[in-house]
């Protein structure tokens, strides 16, 4: 199986995990848009115990934004990585982050009612208001 790899961008933290995301999308929600600095953020999801810090650790700030998700940036060059969601056994990796990209495409559009207003979502992808259950 191949092996995906991440980092920041000062090259601080690097990390891996295995293509075999269980689901990826596109999210347009506001604390997205304020944590990855974007209109939208992409990401897809992984067990917890499937990431590999392999380097820098200890400059891996966490942020918890609530029980639910633990978000996860690097304290040197601030590039957001991914976010921790404890309650799930999950972790969401940031595609922007990444050297390579997994097979698993994103799927869906998620939160599409907080969207940019001028974005126009130009693919046939599934669009959910919120976050479907």
């Amino acid at each position: 199986m191949k092996t995906i790899f991440g980092r920041c961008l000062c090259g601080n933290v690097s990390f891996s995990f295995p293509d075999k995301l269980e689901y990826a999308g596109y999210c347009h929600c506001s604390e997205c848009r304020r944590f990855s600095g974007s209109i939208f953020s992409v990401t897809g999801g992984i067990g917890i115990n499937e990431i590999t810090i392999i380097k820098g650790d200890d400059s891996v700030s966490r942020y918890r934004k609530t029980d639910q998700s633990i978000m996860c940036f690097c304290k040197n060059c601030g590039s957001s990585l991914f976010v921790e969601k404890p309650l799930r056994s999950m972790v969401h990796i940031r595609f922007g982050v990444l050297e390579d990209m997994p097979s698993l495409e994103p799927q869906a559009h998620v939160f599409v009612s907080s969207k940019i207003h001028w974005y126009k979502i130009a693919d046939d992808l599934p669009q959910y208001e919120e976050m479907p259950s």
